[in-house]
């Protein structure tokens, strides 16, 4: 084998890091939208960085060249607004890519599968191609588990894997020294750092799984006291509106009785009087989006206090007795409408809301679309915070009905689209 087939092995082992890096980030929602030229170059820079890491482990056996990909990784991603869990998550990554090269050296020594000394081409060129095959593997059976568990973690989390992957990498790194300082610990050495593998793995998916405990249990919280809260708003406005009704009711019939008056004695302050009383049932009068009340109460008391700037298309067509619980309706369509004013609130100019729910064959269907404005303007971490908070509660209601939940991204126009079994 030549240099030059280990060198496109470590360039192929150093693009599938970055590949796989990426998507990590894409599910933690940290990745960027739209990438710069400079990150673009940085992101080349690392896995240049990368290729050198392993070139400099293959040739001299070292690991701390690692270093390097972690710091341009960072820099690259440094705007974006978890600088925490960028830091943790790289560092994470690149100390599980010198673990796995620990195992495979020193394991393929061991037993004789390649030179300990004064290796040849071909030695590297199997470690290097051992090294790609278990990456592989690993990376398919993470999302084979991101199947059935979520992998996402606030900054504690991040940090508690990383400094334990980071901490027994370098226990390994130090027990492979001992190992070759004496051979006849090789075999236990092995089962340890095999073990600590193992252990490091184990204990980010008991962290992760702790993380996603105390989350699933602060959402629920969450979203039971929002429930709550709908509730007392939609009766207050329903009862607000039972109000107006009576008033209006009674209004007109004072009217009735002024005519009377005023037809008898023609009294110019009746007169004034009666437009006064004409005017202020005119004012009253609400907006009405549909004929089910709970649903146009959400949509009048959502939609009301719009800024002038924001288009708005409201078409509701919905019976006036649902099958749903009001509380999980009012979370559903109180997030998707603040999701929604949210992304239109900074667009000066053409900001557009529409709207349309409707139902079919014992479906009710939400479709809520909108444009917003791309920019690379760091928001504060509880603005992403609390979005995903409420896709998440409106993604476990619909779960709860056995509906649909879709999302489609376009350039600058984004809709959603729900549809909740009844």
């Amino acid at each position: 084998m030549t240099t030059s087939n280990i060198c496109m092995l470590s360039i192929l082992a150093s693009i599938l890091d970055i590949i796989i890096y990426m998507e990590y980030l894409k599910k933690l929602h940290i990745a960027v939208t739209e990438y710069t030229y400079i990150q673009y170059i940085g992101i080349i820079a690392a896995a240049v960085a990368d290729t050198v890491s392993y070139l400099d482990f293959l040739l001299n056996n070292r690991y701390y060249l690692y270093i390097i990909p972690i710091c341009i990784l960072v820099v690259v991603y440094m705007k974006s607004q978890n600088i925490c869990l960028i830091i943790t998550s790289a560092i994470y990554h690149i100390s599980t890519s010198a673990a796995i090269c620990v195992i495979v050296r020193f394991c393929m020594e061991t037993y004789s599968l390649v030179r300990i000394e004064d290796k040849h081409m071909s030695d590297m060129n199997r470690e290097m191609l051992t090294i790609i095959i278990i990456k592989i593997l690993l990376s398919i059976i993470i999302n084979i588990y991101e199947r059935y568990v979520e992998i996402n973690y606030g900054n504690t989390a991040g940090m508690a894997i990383a400094l334990v992957s980071l901490s027994l990498t370098i226990v390994m790194i130090i027990s492979s020294r001992i190992g070759y300082a004496y051979p006849e610990t090789r075999h236990s050495i092995i089962m340890l750092i095999i073990a600590l593998w193992l252990l490091s793995n184990v204990m980010a998916i008991i962290i992760n799984m702790i993380e996603q405990n105390n989350r699933y249990s602060y959402e629920l919280i969450m979203l039971e006291r929002e429930r709550e809260t709908n509730i007392k708003v939609y009766d207050n406005i329903r009862s607000g509106q039972e109000e107006l009704r009576n008033i209006r009711h009674d209004i007109k019939n004072r009217l009735n009785a002024l005519r009377v008056a005023i037809a008898d004695n023609d009294t110019t302050a009746v007169l004034d009087y009666l437009d006064s009383m004409i005017g202020s049932v005119d004012n009253v009068k609400g907006k009405i989006y549909c004929n089910n009340l709970l649903i146009n109460n959400i949509l009048t008391y959502k939609l009301n206090n719009l800024d002038d700037n924001i288009q708005l298309e409201c078409q509701a067509d919905v019976s006036e007795n649902l099958e749903i619980d009001m509380g999980d309706i009012g979370v559903i369509i109180g997030n998707l409408l603040d999701n929604s004013i949210k992304a239109v609130r900074d667009i000066k100019e053409g900001a557009y809301i529409h709207i349309t729910i409707s139902e079919s064959i014992g479906r009710l269907i939400i479709i809520i679309e909108n444009n917003y404005m791309r920019n690379n303007e760091k928001k504060p971490v509880s603005y992403y915070i609390d979005h995903g908070r409420g896709v998440n509660n409106v993604r476990r209601l619909v779960k709860k009905y056995g509906g649909t939940y879709k999302e489609n991204v376009s350039e600058n126009v984004y809709q959603t689209k729900v549809t909740i079994d009844m």
